[in-house]
Parts: structure tokens; sequence; C-alpha cells
């Protein structure tokens, strides 16, 4: 049973059934347990297929939370697809990620050093002149639009501030460097810094930290240097062997606190950061 602490918290990054990979439980059983933990809500989210009409469903079956979804810009929408993140703001859409596990810098990553690694099949944001593709400034114009959040997801931070600074360029307000301490993409201080200077926030999921790819230390270290006032927290959790969203947030709140970040900084980012985030 969860105590208060969760008392109307969000997770804006949980992975559900029904998905390509197994998953922890259905969008169902997510919902009903954010309702039993006294959570304000949160967001399901795909690899592979946009999750607008699922949360929907769920804010229909449960009026007292709020539950979102969007579109994850993978090859499976047809990659930077202007139609596709279009039709998603369209439909209530309200996250909008740049590639994640179709990126190409995430899997150059996933290479290390292997040079047979075939990079062709994957997506980035540039160019060969490092200038951004001209159908990301279509994508731009319908997160705008529609306004939508617009996340960099697994684009490294050489990519993923251009995007950045070229999005504000267009007027978008709502920016979120997804999971900013994942070795995968991971954003040193100092981009962190710029980013949130360009109206951006951070994201910092307990994923990295539960599976030992973050430490505690480091990433209070991060959430000091850059304020808590420009972070909200998640579990990007869905896995079968990772807790559920509401044990991971618990789990996450109480870690925090044990390394000495305050309950006032914890209240902005479990409650008033993400609500101000999704408010329109």
């Amino acid at each position: 049973m969860m105590n208060n602490l969760l008392n109307g918290a969000y997770d804006l990054h949980f992975h559900t059934a029904p998905d390509v990979s197994e998953r922890k439980c259905s969008d169902l059983t997510a919902a009903k347990r954010w309702k039993a933990a006294g959570m304000k809500g949160g967001l399901i989210k795909c690899h592979y297929a946009d999750t607008t009409g699922r949360a929907a469903v769920l804010r229909e079956l449960f009026p007292e939370l709020t539950v979102v979804g969007g579109l994850v810009l993978n090859r499976q929408a047809g990659g930077l697809n202007p139609d596709a993140a279009e039709r998603c703001g369209q439909a209530g859409g309200r996250f909008l990620w740049f590639p994640t596990l179709d990126a190409r810098c995430y899997q150059s990553f996933r290479c290390g050093h292997d040079a047979g690694c075939d990079l062709s099949p994957y997506l980035s944001v540039l160019d060969g002149g490092g200038r951004l593709l001209p159908q990301v400034y279509e994508i731009f114009e319908s997160v705008r639009q529609y306004d939508m959040i617009l996340c960099t997801g697994h684009l490294g931070p050489m990519e993923g501030m251009i995007l950045l600074r070229e999005a504000g360029r267009c007027g978008i307000k709502r920016m979120v460097i997804t999971h900013a301490d994942n070795p995968a993409n991971r954003y040193s201080m100092e981009e962190q810094r710029e980013c949130v200077s360009l109206g951006a926030v951070i994201e910092h999921s307990y994923f990295t930290t539960y599976y030992n790819r973050t430490s505690w230390e480091d990433l209070t270290a991060q959430i000091r240097g850059v304020g808590a006032s420009r972070i909200y927290l998640t579990t990007d959790f869905g896995q079968t062997e990772s807790p559920f969203s509401d044990e991971g947030m618990e789990l996450y709140a109480n870690g925090l606190l044990e390394h000495g970040i305050t309950p006032e900084e914890l209240d902005l980012m479990i409650r008033r950061n993400p609500e101000e985030l999704l408010q329109r």
C-alpha cells in the first residue's frame, strides 16, 4: 500500500501493453494502480505505436486521472514523418518524441566500437552538412499548432541541442530533454543548463538509477546543477523485471529524499512541474 508521498504525483513515462515487447502490465492495470496510489495520472508510451487513443479511453474510464499519450517518430511511423505528427496532434496527442530506439546515435551507442555495425537503416534529424532536415521544420509546425510537447527521444546532445534551438526559434514552447542522464544519450551539466536556457525542461527517469547506470550522487548533483524548478521525474519502467509505475515512483522519491533532496524539491519534480508541463 502506498503512502501519501505519491498523492497528486505523475509518472509521465511508463511503457504498457499492448506493445511489441512484453510489458509489465496493460494500460488498464497502470491506470488502476495510479488511482489506488493517489496519483494524479501518467503517460503511456510505446516506441512503435501512437498511444493517443489508448490514453483517451483511460481518461473516460478514470475521469479523476490525467492520462496522456503521443507518438514516437521511429520507422513504424515513417520516421521523420510530418503527416504522422500532424495526425497525432489533431487526435489530441500531447507528446511527440523524436526517434528513440531507431535513432542512429542510439544505435551507434549500442554498437560500441563495432566497425561492422550497419547504421544505414536508422534515423538522424540532420543532413550531411549538420543542418536539420526540411521535414523536421514541418513537424515543428504541427507541434506548435497543436501545442504538443516536443521531446528529444534518444537523440544525443549534438542533435538534440540543434533541434531545441531551432524549435524554440520556430515558436515551440514545450520542450523536454528525454531522460538526460541515460548513458545512451547523456547530456552534460553544461548542456543541460543550455537546454534550460532555451526553454526546455529536463526529464530524469528512475530506470537509469535503478539499473545502476547513474548513481544517486550523480543524479542529485545534476538536479542541484540545473535546479528542481526545471526538472520532472519519471520511471521509464514497464519492463517485466521492473517495478510497477507507482512502486517505482515511490522508490525513486524515497531514494532522493535519502540522498538530500528536500520535500519541497521533490514536490516540484513529481507534482507541480509535470502538471505545469501538461497545462494548455
